[in-house]
Formats: C-alpha cells, structure tokens, sequence
C-alpha cells in the first residue's frame, strides 16, 4: 500500500469548519474517511475541545447550507447525513455520510475520480491547518491528482507536499484524541483561570484547594494527571508533521 501526506492551510473567513478552528486553539480533530467513489465517501470524526467549540462545529456540520469540504468556489451539492455517536462537554464523536456529491472539487472527489478504489484518508485538523494522509493500493495517476490538487485550490488557501512512498504503519494514537476526566479538567480550567499558571503565579495551591472545597493534595494529583496526559498528547500531535517529511 502507498500513502501520500501533504497540508491544506486556511485563512480566516474562507471555510466555517476551519474558521472554528482557527478561533480556539486548543480544538482538535482526527478523522477517519474512506471514498465510496468520486460521488460518495463517510466520515468518522473525534474532536476534542471547548464545548462552545465543539456546539459551533457540530451546527455547522448539520447545517445543510454550510459546506465545509470544497476546496474550489464552487460549494458542493450533496445529500448529507449526520449522527452524534458520542458527546460530552469537551470531545465530540461524528459520523457523517456525503452522497449523490454533484458540482464538487473536494480531496474526496477528486481522489475518487483519479485513484483507485479502496481509499482511505487520515486527518487532523488544528488551528489553520488539515493534515492529509491518502493511502490507496496503487499510485498509478497521483500526478494527476497532484496537479488538480494544486492548481484548483481557491484564493485562501495554500496547500504544502508531503510525500509519497510506501505505507509503513498505522497511527491508532492519532485517532485517539485526549480527554480528561471531568475533576481533572475542572482543576484546570479552575487553576488556569485564576492565573495559577501565569508568570508570575497569580494563585496557591491552597488558595485553589479552598475554592475548590479539595484538600490540597488531591488538587496537586489532579493537575499533575491533567498535565501528563495533556504534554503526552501534545507531543504526539507534534507527530503529526511529520506527515509531511
């Protein structure tokens, strides 16, 4: 199997999905696509992040009269269904089903139209930027793609290459995500909020436990745990751009 990486960056004002994005930092979303063919293609989609965030996305995905997938002006016609698989106040789990595509250049659409069948497509979407990772069972007609990738971009947005070469391994941790159980995120976002991470340190420990109605050192546990899944999972995603080496 052969995989070809490349990233799509976004100006603001030029797609609602990457718009959502682009105002909160700390949104992330993976996604797991396949193609159908050039008219067709589902979509599994994790997003972790501020519930206002994640409340604005899903809108705009189940808002017919948003298209958040055409890479060209011409915004795409489709049948489009939408399912919540799983919810809480900081990850979103959605599935999405685009059939019937017509008046279309999207990567779906035309990765349907040049490469063979059986495509699948990772993603990550943070801040301006959507990684691509194509992986398809022959790279015959990528030049083809390659050239109507990048030549039918519309103004705003710029597209950067990866490579191609063969498949070597499976990124699960990619898919995952992160998420923090609910008493760990509420001693962040409580810490963080009273400037206990700012330079200088504008809170306590104790001062936070006693808002919190905690004894100090299981807040100390909390944002020690918080803190380590968040670096971990930074670091990981920092992997992600190396999609493009």
């Amino acid at each position: 199997m052969r995989e070809f990486t490349f990233a799509i960056d976004y100006e603001e004002g030029v797609d609602p999905v990457m718009d959502v994005f682009l105002e909160h930092s700390t949104l992330t979303a993976h996604s797991l696509d396949a193609v159908v063919d050039e008219h067709a293609f589902w979509r599994m989609e994790h997003v972790t992040g501020p519930e206002t965030a994640l409340d604005r996305l899903e809108n705009i995905r189940f808002d017919d009269s948003c298209c958040g997938e055409a890479i060209t002006e011409q915004r795409c016609a489709a049948e489009r269904h939408h399912d919540v698989v799983e919810r809480s106040t900081n990850e979103l789990v959605l599935y999405s089903y685009l059939a019937d595509i017509r008046r279309c250049e999207s990567i779906h659409t035309l990765a349907g139209k040049h490469l063979p069948d059986g495509l699948i497509f990772e993603t990550q979407r943070h801040e301006e930027t959507c990684w691509w990772r194509v992986l398809m069972r022959s790279d015959e007609k990528i030049g083809i793609f390659y050239d109507e990738l990048g030549a039918r971009l519309h103004n705003g947005l710029s597209f950067r290459m990866g490579h191609l070469r063969d498949a070597s391994e499976w990124r699960r941790e990619q898919m995952a995500g992160v998420s923090l159980p609910e008493e760990q995120e509420t001693a962040l976002r409580t810490a963080v909020s009273a400037g206990y991470y700012d330079p200088p340190r504008e809170t306590t420990l104790d001062e936070l436990a006693v808002e919190l109605g905690i004894p100090r050192s299981t807040l100390s546990y909390r944002l020690r745990q918080a803190e380590s899944t968040l670096t971990h999972h930074y670091v990981n995603r920092e992997e992600t751009t190396r999609w493009l080496e």
